[in-house]
């Protein structure tokens, strides 16, 4: 096994180790997340929101593919097909093409597996028209002008959603309180209450 390592090249060796690590987090995540213990990870709701809303929001996508999740499945299989390429003999930058290609392949396919299971759990729960005229909590910053998208925490049925929600007026931190006035395109449009006007959350 030993003799197997000292025989890598160093493209080999650096693809490997690439997977390797990759790999390892990516088991622990999914352990994590299928345990219920959360994502394992407290950066990958702020990744989520803010790589969400400046990338894949500002390109039209409809679900979020820049995610800490989807990252690390990227450099999973760009590492795992690079090591494999290149043990085949293919060149360096043919290597490094394919590579990225599979590894963009790979967290399309967990954006949209994720992307799915969140559709899934919101049908039949509830319907979004029911928040309107709510209050709740900003959890993740919903920047201004209707130019991103951030997610509001907000009590229906007696359970606490956190709802995909955008704002046409001024941008809207962590922790304001905020109405909810209309829906659009499955996601809340919210506005900041007034002080005079928020009731205790």
């Amino acid at each position: 096994m030993l003799d197997y390592f000292r025989n890598l090249s160093s493209v080999e060796t650096t693809y490997f180790y690439i997977s390797l690590f990759s790999t390892i987090i990516f088991v622990l995540q999914s352990v994590f997340t299928f345990l219920d213990l959360g994502e394992g990870f407290d950066l990958d709701s702020d990744f989520d929101g803010e790589i969400d809303g400046d990338l894949s929001t500002s390109i039209g996508l409809p679900f979020k593919l820049f995610t800490v999740r989807g990252i690390i499945g990227f450099f999973m299989l760009f590492g795992w097909s690079g090591f494999l390429f290149s043990k085949n003999g293919l060149n360096f930058y043919l290597t490094f093409i394919l590579s990225l290609l599979c590894g963009s392949l790979m967290m399309l396919i967990i954006s949209l597996i994720y992307y799915f299971v969140e559709k899934l759990g919101e049908s039949g729960n509830i319907s979004l028209k029911d928040t309107v005229g709510k209050e709740g909590q900003v959890y993740i910053p919903i920047p201004k002008g209707n130019s991103g998208t951030g997610k509001v925490s907000i009590i229906i049925n007696e359970s606490l959603k956190e709802l995909d929600a955008i704002t046409y007026k001024e941008e809207l931190k962590s922790g304001d309180i905020v109405k909810v006035v209309d829906v659009v395109n499955d996601k809340i449009v919210v506005e900041k209450e007034k002080k005079d006007d928020i009731k205790r959350y």
